[in-house]
């Protein structure tokens, strides 16, 4: 998950070799896109999913309407995803508004019981020199992102290769279904009836109208 633009389905891509995953006639994903693939181990396949980011087509609820109703779907079958990446890219220089609503509607869709899931990727290390990457990647870890990483998230950056990517999709210690925990939304929408906008992700959009 991220902004639109921020390297998720290049990530997908290099790690499957495929590419046009999550891409149509646009330049951007416009749907959930799940790939399965098999796991270098040989032994297991691993479904990568692709998200849509908000843009100048889709708005926020738009965006979460799409991602909500993919993740109530494999709930409902008792498919609970291992971990949740979330991408930034760090060529970005400001913590722009558009970049803390979208981190206030991902914390409300995870939920704190999923913090230590999820792994924050940095994107674009070719575009800023290495001083000033990790100087923004620093300041990324001890302020913006500082409540989840003390909950257990964790960071990575993503290098543009196919090792780098499977490099953090292994960072992802591997668990049974049995052991995994539904996503905060999952848990509102599904367990508890409630409204896209009655959820805590959607009132985090509302909350900022």
């Amino acid at each position: 998950m991220g902004p639109a633009g921020s390297g998720k389905t290049t990530f997908i891509n290099r790690a499957v070799g495929s590419p046009h995953v999550g891409r149509g006639s646009t330049s951007f994903t416009k749907e959930v896109c799940p790939v399965r693939y098999p796991h270098p181990d040989g032994v297991r396949s691993i479904i990568l999913v692709d998200t849509p980011g908000c843009n100048a087509v889709m708005t926020d609820f738009h965006v979460l309407g799409e991602i909500a109703l993919w993740l109530t779907r494999v709930y409902e079958k008792n498919i609970k995803l291992n971990g949740v990446l979330y991408f930034h890219p760090i060529s970005d220089y400001e913590i722009k508004e558009r970049m803390t609503r979208n981190y206030n509607i991902f914390k409300g869709l995870c939920g704190k019981d999923n913090f230590k899931n999820v792994i924050f990727v940095t994107t674009m290390w070719d575009r800023v020199s290495e001083e000033v990457g990790s100087e923004r990647e620093q300041d990324l870890q001890s302020n913006f992102w500082r409540e989840m990483i003390s909950l257990g998230s964790t960071i990575h950056r993503f290098e543009g290769t196919t090792e780098s990517a499977w490099k953090i999709i292994n960072s992802l210690p591997a668990s049974r279904m049995a052991e995994r925990r539904p996503l905060q939304i999952q848990r509102e929408m599904v367990d508890e009836y409630l409204p896209l906008h009655g959820t805590a992700a959607g009132r985090a959009i509302i909350d900022r109208l």
